[in-house]
């Protein structure tokens, strides 16, 4: 796919072969501009081996670079995850990009998912917020109802009418890893063709780093087989009640974790000092692992930053499966916007084959408000094509059409989407979408088997199991989410969808804007928002306060009444506004079972 960056001059493209490990130090010593190391990768087997040097030299070249540098180093999971361990503290990590394969990875064991994305770690030598061009990706549209891929419904004013901010989950470029990967390299060049950088050097290192070391699988005694366990809700602290747990006794256990970003959840701080924090998660690891039945496996839901270390923890205490790339855009805080959340997979010894890919399709006619990807086991175990959208009536088109808008599902997933309307949501801060835990219930999960959350909150890892016929023990420390998850579960029983829309009043937030309370619209706020651009194009600039009341047509009351900020006052006036139909399109044929990808 094509991107535009706004102001960009493509950086020098330097390629350079590295016959050994003193030439690169010597190459890279004082250099300013970008740094691009290139490690070798894997063609065509899902390794557990990881590069043995790699760590340190990319932490000597980290020394050697000028103070305005930035170091890219692109390869597998495995060695990003070790080379971070032990890169000197004088780079600041920015980012960690995921970036499609054109051919995923699949194990002939079926104990994971096909293997599709490699990474690349960017660092700077300045300690301030990553300095690089405003880069736009062109808008795709779905080849059956010719709408943009994504639904931006009536925001569209406020759109750029080429495209949306770059992410840091790159899947409309697919790539051979081992192959030609100019297209990365061109899209680095112009991220960061920047007047003060000249140059991007790529260092391909494949020469001097041949060297692999396989990471040493932790023992277990021989099991024991416990009781089984009823499905039951516990209140109180996850490391107390995961102690209370018998060893071996849980299948499959799901985290999403506090982040320790200052969240406002009730009943416990989310702002604990870094080394206390993982200390913590530590313990909470090493329990999960114990009463982890053997093949079972934890799947730990957090940023890519952190998840780094907890990957450092799991793989001494369990066996690495898969990183899930989660495509899952949260609040918009930065020109790349931040998609990439990690789902770490990590099993209690060897894996077993995933139950979701190895057993026959589940038919479970569940009450769920999200019945289009959770009915049965082949739309949950399955991943939309890119290119399709998800719009309910190009869906039910597709559907009574018979067109095949599924693909094999692989470890990146980025047709799942975090809650957006508040009918949806409960009063928790952090709530995850419903459909994401049908489908990892059901890949590592069969009908009876038992699913732990320690982190239950609003209950959406135990309703969704409940749902799904399987036994469930869920923690919750704070007696608010806890009772909420009695009475949801209640709900299930009743034959309620826990899940369905309901009018609430809602206080908790996952983002710093605050709630606007809920008031009816004298005049619309796209109208208002237009208005605002009709004056700005009026003066020459973005209009002011002061401005709006002078030469605006609506009482000043409204922008202060129904907007958060300035900001969203003016957004429809910072940018062009986009069009959500392709403008050369024809009317869609629904007759091939085939239809066009674009």
């Amino acid at each position: 796919m094509l991107h535009q960056s706004e102001n960009s001059r493509r950086l020098n493209i330097e390629s350079l072969f590295v016959r050994d490990e003193q030439a690169l130090i010597e190459s890279s010593r004082g250099f300013g501009d970008v740094c691009f190391i290139r490690l070798p990768t894997h063609q065509n087997h899902l390794s557990q081996t990881r590069l043995t040097h790699a760590g340190a030299i990319v932490s000597k070249v980290g020394q050697l670079l000028s103070p305005n540098a930035t170091l890219i180093i692109f390869g597998e999971v495995l060695d990003l995850v070790h080379i971070h361990a032990t890169v000197s503290t004088s780079l600041r990590y920015q980012l960690w990009i995921a970036i499609k394969r054109e051919t995923a990875l699949v194990s002939t064991s079926q104990n994971q998912l096909p293997h599709q994305h490699v990474g690349a770690l960017v660092y700077t030598k300045y300690d301030k917020q990553l300095q690089h061009t405003k880069t736009r990706l062109e808008y795709t549209y779905c080849p059956v109802c010719n709408k943009t891929t994504k639904d931006y419904g009536g925001k569209k004013h406020t759109y750029n009418a080429y495209g949306t901010l770059i992410s840091d989950v790159w899947r409309d470029i697919s790539i051979n890893p081992s192959g030609d990967i100019t297209p990365v390299i061109e899209r680095f060049a112009d991220l960061f063709g920047l007047p003060h950088y000249q140059a991007l050097r790529v260092y391909d290192v494949s020469r001097c780093l041949t060297e692999y070391a396989v990471q040493p699988k932790p023992a277990y005694p021989n099991p024991t087989v416990p009781e089984a366990l009823s499905s039951k809700l516990l209140h109180g602290d996850c490391l107390n009640q995961l102690r209370t747990l018998p060893d071996n006794s849980i299948d499959f256990a799901f985290v999403d974790p506090p982040y320790n970003l200052k969240k406002e959840y009730q009943g416990y701080a989310d702002n604990m000092s870094i080394g206390d924090y993982f200390r913590w998660c530590d313990e909470w690891i090493s329990e999960i692992a114990r009463v982890l039945c053997p093949g079972g496996t934890l799947a730990l839901l957090n940023i890519p930053l952190w998840s780094i270390r907890h990957f450092l923890q799991l793989e001494t205490v369990l066996t690495y499966q898969n990183w899930l790339v989660w495509d899952a855009l949260s609040f918009p805080v930065r020109l790349i916007m931040p998609a990439h959340y990690t789902i770490l997979c990590f099993s209690k010894g060897e894996a077993r084959p995933l139950p979701g890919l190895t057993a026959s399709s589940e038919n479970l006619e569940i009450l769920t408000g999200y019945a289009s990807l959770a009915i049965d086991a082949s739309e949950s175990l399955s991943v939309l094509k890119d290119g399709f959208c998800l719009r309910a009536q190009c869906v039910s088109d597709r559907a009574r059409h018979a067109l095949k808008d599924r693909d094999v599902l692989s470890d990146i997933w980025s047709d799942i989407h975090r809650l957006k309307h508040n009918s949806r949501r409960v009063d928790h801060p952090c709530q995850l979408p419903p459909p994401l835990m049908y489908r990892l219930i059901q890949l590592f999960t069969q009908p009876g088997e038992i699913v732990l959350d320690c982190f239950n909150g609003a209950g959406t890892t135990t309703l969704t199991a409940h749902q799904l016929g399987r036994r469930y023990i869920g923690v919750e420390l704070e007696q608010r989410y806890y009772q909420m998850g009695l009475e949801r579960h209640n709900e299930i029983e009743h034959g309620l969808d826990p899940f369905r829309k309901v009018n609430r009043e809602l206080t908790a937030k996952n983002s710093p804007v605050e709630r606007l309370k809920k008031q009816r619209y004298e005049i619309p706020k796209k109208t208002l928002q237009l208005e605002v651009k009709r004056v700005a194009q009026q003066l020459g600039h973005i209009p002011n306060h002061a401005e709006m009341v002078e030469h605006g047509k609506y009482p000043i009351r409204y922008y202060d009444e129904y907007f958060i900020s300035w900001g969203e006052v003016c957004a429809a006036a910072r940018t062009t506004g986009m069009k959500e139909t392709r403008e050369d399109s024809v009317e869609p044929s629904l007759k091939s079972s085939q239809p066009r990808l674009f």
